[in-house]
């Protein structure tokens, strides 16, 4: 547990200096941007959502409790911000020169992005995972932002916490 804490923690450090040397300077708020970010918060909720009444049989229930809750915040907060400056900021700025188009770009990070989720084990959810990613790489290339797809990011996986707790400690 204390690894996988001290791996979240130097992940977040790593995104933070990524993000401050590359991304910081170009970010800036419109009301398009948020309205875009509205929408596919909505959709990206309606796919947890979905996928959580699909198979919560499966999924079982948590208790929130000490010893989990820096894990679960480490799970919202900081795994959400690195993966978009990793993905969304880096891989998705990286290979969106090589291509005439974006779809090129947007299908290598989704893939990629759903491949890295190795803790999934069925198609299904890393099909999810896919379409996850693609929401998230049009709203970063839609707003220009990395701080709305890692917004909507952070706030998914809160959901998807928050639709599987069964009680607070």
């Amino acid at each position: 547990m204390k690894s996988l804490q001290l791996t979240f923690l130097i992940e977040f450090i790593l995104g933070v200096v990524v993000f401050v040397c590359f991304f910081a300077k170009a970010e800036s708020m419109s009301f398009v941007k948020i309205k875009t970010a509205f929408v596919a918060l909505c959709i990206l909720l309606l796919i947890q959502f979905a996928a959580y009444s699909i198979r919560a049989h499966e999924a079982g229930f948590m208790t929130i409790t000490r010893d989990n809750i820096l894990t679960i915040l480490m799970m919202v907060l900081i795994v959400p911000f690195f993966e978009e400056v990793f993905y969304r900021g880096c891989l998705l700025g990286f290979l969106k020169p090589l291509g005439s188009d974006i779809v090129f770009p947007i299908m290598a990070t989704s893939v990629l992005f759903s491949l890295m989720h190795m803790q999934y084990n069925s198609l299904t959810d890393h099909f999810i995972l896919f379409f996850i990613s693609v929401i998230l790489c049009l709203v970063r290339i839609m707003t220009k932002s990395l701080l709305l797809p890692y917004t909507l990011h952070m706030l998914m996986n809160l959901f998807a916490f928050a639709i599987c707790i069964q009680s607070f400690y």
